[in-house]
């Protein structure tokens, strides 16, 4: 909260100013008011040109008085500008709020509104209620059309890096993407590996918004549906087959118990082939670091969203070592800094899964013939599994 002059600024910081109430009571106006500009159309239409309050009404069959209301208050926090009567879309707010912007969560804004249940329902959930969850609703609920379609717009704006900087195995042809909803991640790895296909598994509703999104991106040959649950019998080596090159589980783990993860890993650890990628993204939370405002309000949100909590890097890679996989690696996501990835292999038969890969820079000695030796000296019962020598020199 900030103040509008001087006289105000220091009330604030003078503590005089009942803060809370002003919190409770505009925080809830704050939501409203952008979920209703874009549901209701005002910035799509705004975002095309601007008009005056009386014009947007009659475009949209809006009732006049609640409409400028709306604007001025979307103008008090930024999002339009209005010059002579008219308004339109703020510089900054074209780029995430116009339909037309490769960078639009506007979707995502609109389905936001499903969140206002979970938070009304919070008091009655610290007194033991089990918090609502997301993903029970029917197949058919169109809670299913904008909760996939929102999470799209965000992932949008990932993965292209995600899909950058993700090494798969040379030749990868099968990928497994779990709970991967509306498929993006998949296609954008399938548009870098020409040879690669990918098999989505999600819940029916789900992946029957996904299947429209891929198709609708010209991607529907090579990222395919299968209905299942990530949680349930639905993965593994049975009718999904075995042998996959990668095995995505990406924005899932926040969604399960400490007593489900292993298993899901272990899942998937039977259906990757050997010398084959699991790769988890999801938002990790660091103990050791002092969690931010944005990093607890997420915590709270996981749990009202599906009765778990975000979970450590320690605890990840202990449950993946519970499933047989070796220490992963963790690679930054700069796009959205509140995800981090992490990548392990699933190792070749005979090697062992706490070997890690070590470079050594050595300097090379003139021998008396003038040849350049280079001489390592090993341990007793240690070796050298891989020798590569750099570019112009003899092994």
């Amino acid at each position: 909260m900030r103040g509008a002059n001087p006289a105000e600024w220091l009330a604030l910081l003078a503590g005089v100013v009942p803060s809370p109430a002003a919190e409770a009571w505009g925080g809830m106006g704050l939501s409203g008011i952008l979920v209703a500009a874009v549901r209701s159309g005002v910035t799509a239409r705004l975002a095309q040109n601007p008009a005056t309050a009386a014009e947007l009404a009659a475009d949209l069959d809006l009732d006049p008085l609640p409409t400028r209301l709306l604007l001025d208050c979307l103008r008090s926090s930024g999002h339009v500008t209005v010059r002579a009567g008219r308004y339109q879309l703020s510089r900054r707010s074209r780029r995430w709020l116009d339909p037309a912007s490769g960078l639009s969560v506007a979707e995502y804004v609109a389905g936001t509104a499903d969140y206002w249940n979970w938070w009304a329902e919070l008091g009655e959930v610290t007194r033991g209620r089990r918090p609502a969850g997301s993903h029970g609703a029917p197949p058919d609920d169109p809670y299913w059309e904008r909760y996939i379609r929102g999470q799209r717009e965000l992932a949008r704006l990932s993965a292209a890096e995600v899909a950058r900087k993700l090494r798969l195995p040379s030749g990868a042809r099968q990928l497994l993407d779990i709970g991967g909803g509306h498929g993006l991640y998949s296609a954008a790895l399938c548009r870098r590996h020409p040879g690669l296909t990918a098999t989505v598994l999600d819940l029916p509703g789900s992946a029957a918004v996904g299947r429209e999104i891929v198709a609708a991106a010209g991607m529907a040959d090579r990222v395919r549906f299968r209905d299942g649950d990530a949680t349930g019998g639905d993965l593994g080596s049975g009718d999904l087959g075995s042998g996959y090159d990668a095995v995505l589980c990406f924005n899932l783990v926040h969604h399960l118990g400490p007593d489900q993860i292993p298993a899901l890993f272990g899942k998937a650890r039977e259906a990757l082939a050997p010398g084959g990628t699991l790769a988890v993204m999801d938002a990790f939370a660091d103990p050791a670091r002092r969690a931010s405002a944005a990093a607890n309000f997420l915590g709270l949100f996981v749990y009202l969203s599906s009765g778990s909590q975000v979970h450590t890097p320690a605890q990840l890679r202990g449950w993946l070592r519970e499933a047989g996989f070796g220490a992963p690696r963790r690679v930054r996501v700069l796009r959205i800094p509140g995800l981090s990835l992490y990548v392990v292999k699933k190792q070749l038969a005979g090697q062992c899964s706490t070997c890690r890969r070590v470079r050594l820079v050595v300097p090379w000695r003139a021998g008396r013939n003038g040849r350049r030796r280079l001489r390592l000296r090993l341990r007793p019962n240690h070796g050298v599994q891989h020798l590569r020598v750099g570019h112009g020199h003899n092994a």
